[in-house]
């Protein structure tokens, strides 16, 4: 009975999200508001958690209400990687740290560059995924394929982020390809910021990015520790279950041309519509 009024909670909490969204700005802005008041409400049981993790990055939203240790524990339950491992991959410290809050995951004294409109955060992001891949077992030649890329062109007008997380062809190589900010076809190397955005295929038309998985989201919730080092939990799930998400092209469209409603409706529909009937 338990699990079944969770599962109920979790799918009223998305549906009532979904039909009180709108294409207006402001009135977009209450209902991500009203969400993540309702998601920080939200406890987790074990079924969810192992729905959330099939699902891949769409869960990430759902369980900044879960406290650290109570995830994590679920998270080893799933078999799924911990978030001790990624933790100390993310930010050099174990969960069992006397500075890491074990119920928000918050990091004491800790300067996270995620959520604050650092540059260098999405370079630090692909340095601590391929270092949580490695600590999997991965080789680090392997490891240089899987790619955490972003559009943030509304995270300062609209505070909104669409993250994807890809199989990069041609590994670390430089590639060519038409800018998404210029138009302009450009080479581009992994020391550049251009380089972690998606590319579907390059100027000669050779396929570059296979998209794994995929997300939009609110972009403040990446200031929290703990969401972060989840991000990159199931980010790594993605890659070790061989997932592909070929329906990010058919989101980004839209999105990168300014209609950010839908896709963050998608985006935490793929949740309500991946829970058990019962």
């Amino acid at each position: 009975m338990r699990r079944v009024s969770r599962n109920l909670t979790l799918s009223l909490l998305v549906a009532a999200l979904l039909a009180g969204c709108a294409t207006d700005a402001p009135q977009d802005r209450v209902a991500s508001e009203t969400f993540g008041k309702g998601v920080k409400n939200l406890l987790l049981s074990p079924v969810m958690i192992v729905t959330g993790i099939a699902q891949g990055l769409a869960f990430l939203p759902y369980t900044i209400g879960t406290g650290l240790n109570e995830l994590n524990k679920g998270l080893i339950d799933a078999d799924a990687v911990p978030l001790d491992d990624s933790y100390k991959a993310t930010f050099g410290v174990t969960i069992a740290d006397a500075r890491v809050d074990p119920e928000s995951g918050t990091i004491r004294g800790g300067d996270s560059p995620y959520g604050r409109f650092r540059p260098d955060a999405i370079f630090e992001a692909n340095r601590s995924l391929q270092r949580l891949l490695v600590s999997q077992g991965m080789t680090p030649q392997a490891a240089r394929n899987y790619v955490l890329t972003g559009d943030y062109r509304y995270a300062v007008s609209r505070g909104q982020v669409l993250l994807a997380v890809v199989y990069r062809n041609p590994g670390e190589q430089p590639f060519r390809v038409q800018a998404r900010q210029t138009g302009i076809v450009t080479t581009f190397r992994p020391d550049q910021r251009g380089w972690y955005e998606p590319y579907r295929q390059d100027s000669g038309g050779e396929a570059i990015d296979e998209v794994i998985d995929w997300v939009a989201l609110d972009y403040k919730l990446l200031r929290q520790e703990k969401v972060v080092a989840t991000l990159m939990v199931l980010s790594a799930e993605g890659i070790k279950s061989g997932k592909r998400s070929p329906d990010y092209w058919d989101a980004e469209r839209p999105w990168l041309a300014g209609d950010t409603v839908s896709i963050m409706k998608l985006s935490r529909g793929k949740m309500q519509n991946a829970l058990p009937s019962s």
